[in-house]
């Protein structure tokens, strides 16, 4: 379920960012259907794409730290491959959320 930053406990971990409103939705459908809370916020990316370089603006989706794996997973298992590993990631630095 979406939650704001400050109503978890935790780290918080960048599992996915989603460059569409289709794969914001479709991410959001999967996790709540999970039972995962997860935090959003709208941030820029650098996309180095041939098709898409430049600054985009991208919906990042947080997870507890102690889901991220899991969750990582649900969401490549449903088509959404921009997924982010913990070695890859940078906890939230955001404390509101979107």
């Amino acid at each position: 379920m979406r939650r704001r930053a400050g109503e978890l406990d935790g780290p918080l971990h960048l599992v996915y960012i989603a460059g569409t409103v289709a794969d914001a939705e479709k991410a959001e459908r999967t996790l709540t259907e999970q039972g995962v809370d997860y935090v959003l916020s709208l941030e820029s990316f650098a996309s180095t794409s041939v098709m898409r370089m430049g600054e985009h603006k991208g919906l990042f989706m947080y997870v507890p730290a102690e889901q991220h794996e899991s969750c990582r997973g649900m969401l490549e298992r449903n088509g959404l491959t921009d997924t982010v590993g913990l070695d890859e990631d940078l906890p939230m630095e955001k404390p509101d959320g979107a």
